[in-house]
């Protein structure tokens, strides 16, 4: 949870990027208040975001790990803020406060943000990283971890014994017989990215397909999309939402609810009415949504459409996991 609030954190301050959440935006900004400035000061979406605000291992509910965040050591807040001051200078939250009050201060703001940015939507954001797991999973049981690691997402690449992931910061993270953590995130952007401190347990979080078109709250999710499903049907207008982030046709089948077969259908008269398209990818076929595709699907809730270009990353790098 502590992650998905993060990488929230880190989407909510993008402007050019993602189109699938724009609704989202659009409705959670006018909700921060500005007193969550210093949080965000602290989770820049380019840079180094604080690791003391995402431990992760036994970590099930939003309170144990706001508890672990308060017994952040005084020398885990040191090297985070030091490493702030390296690349820039030490945020307002560092300067103004003593250690304790700081880490206070962050865990509310943290639950905070929780509330009126994700909380609204949990239901939604968990069913899509479920699914994802659930396809890691099958994917390990019947192919190895070869297999795992090799199809874990286009950025990343499995060399044995290395990983290597494209477009990120410089830096190696040596197992040295440690576990790896795989950490499927819905508000994850771009690539795979991983803690700075190597110190910490290795963990590696990257981003899913998304089969929620995030943007109005759970409470509104029967309503949402009524106009287009009047066009489409609720099966078709689910597999296109469904191939907003590219996805294969089980994906579409597992989030409609059908069967492969009845998905390589529905794709087919999507596709021939230009608002899919279909690659291959490896022995699989990817279906990503066309430009036509997202101004139907988007116009539905009155929102304007522009084009948007994915934001380059400054660097390219590869680190050994």
């Amino acid at each position: 949870m502590l992650w998905e609030i993060l990488l929230g954190l880190h989407a909510l301050q993008e402007r050019n990027e993602e189109i699938a959440l724009d609704g989202w935006r659009r409705r959670t900004r006018p909700l921060i208040p500005q007193s969550l400035s210093p949080l965000f000061e602290i989770a820049p979406p380019r840079g180094y975001s604080a690791d003391f605000i995402t431990p992760t291992r036994g970590i099930v509910t939003l309170r144990e790990g706001i508890e672990e965040i308060l017994a952040t050591t005084p020398d885990q807040l040191a090297r985070d803020f030091t490493e702030f001051a390296r690349h820039s200078r030490k945020p307002y939250i560092a300067r103004s406060l003593e250690a304790r009050a700081a880490v206070r201060r962050v865990a509310h703001d943290l639950e905070r943000f929780f509330s009126l940015a994700l909380a609204p939507h949990w239901r939604q954001i968990t069913r899509d990283i479920e699914a994802e797991r659930a396809r890691l999973v099958q994917t390990l049981a019947d192919h190895g971890v070869e297999r795992l690691l090799g199809t874990l997402h286009p950025y990343a690449r499995w060399k044995y014994p290395v990983l290597e992931v494209d477009d990120y910061v410089d830096q190696d993270v040596t197992l040295n017989g440690r576990g790896l953590v795989l950490l499927p995130s819905f508000f994850c952007r771009h690539h795979p990215i991983t803690l700075r401190d190597p110190e910490l347990p290795p963990l590696l979080v990257f981003p899913i397909s998304r089969r929620t078109w995030l943007g109005k709250a759970d409470t509104d999710e029967a309503t949402r999309g009524e106009p287009l499903e009047g066009l489409l049907g609720r099966t078709r207008t689910t597999v296109l939402k469904t191939s907003t982030a590219g996805c294969s046709t089980t994906d579409i089948a597992r989030a409609a609810g059908i069967s492969p077969a009845s998905a390589s259908h529905h794709t087919k008269v999507l596709r021939e009415a230009g608002l899919i398209t279909t690659r291959r990818d490896g022995y699989a076929v990817c279906h990503e949504i066309t430009d036509l595709g997202l101004t139907l699907l988007t116009s539905t809730d009155g929102t304007p459409i522009r084009q948007q270009r994915p934001v380059q990353s400054e660097r390219s790098s590869r680190p050994a996991m």
